[in-house]
């Protein structure tokens, strides 16, 4: 008798256990993802119409607690159709909009010039890349430095103020 009860009680722990750990797929994500926990190598790739547009990597995403934003650690941004990658020591990424804000030394680099700056923001619905802050674009045939940058999709760039250009021949 006392072997087929502790059986019994035994099988319903167990199943207790198997309810709790293998059901989380019901849980709500708010339940899964909370403030102060964080991802470890992150990599996000978006495809527009099967084809791969921009690929995102980050050593460490932060997810901040009640908001659509997280936090990124080293980030690299390959953009394939324009064959550029930006490094920046931090960021933010919305997961709502996939908007993203790039912070400190900010490099991007493409075949034929270089573009330095401390803050970028990225309206990817858009296609808009807007900066504030100083801006370099070093190539072999020029170099620009200025106050504010603005980007479109079209790859018009516009330095917004005090502007200094040097041509090489």
């Amino acid at each position: 008798m006392k072997k087929k009860v502790l059986l019994l009680i035994s099988l319903f722990l167990l199943s207790l256990v198997f309810l709790f750990f293998g059901n989380n797929r019901g849980l709500d994500k708010a339940l899964l993802l909370k403030g102060g926990s964080f991802i470890e190598g992150l990599k996000i790739i978006h495809k527009k119409n099967g084809t791969s547009m921009w690929t995102l990597n980050a050593s460490r995403a932060d997810i901040i607690e009640g908001s659509d934003r997280v936090k990124l650690n080293d980030v690299v941004l390959w953009v394939e159709n324009k064959d550029m990658t930006i490094y920046s020591p931090e960021g933010f990424y919305n997961m709502e909009s996939r908007d993203l804000t790039l912070n400190g030394k900010i490099k991007a680099v493409t075949k034929g010039y270089t573009i330095i700056t401390e803050s970028v923001e990225w309206n990817q619905s858009k296609g808009e890349i807007k900066t504030k802050e100083a801006v370099k674009i070093e190539s072999k045939k020029f170099n620009v430095e200025g106050v504010g940058m603005e980007a479109d999709s079209e790859q018009k760039v516009r330095i917004l103020k005090d502007v200094k250009a040097t041509f090489f021949r």
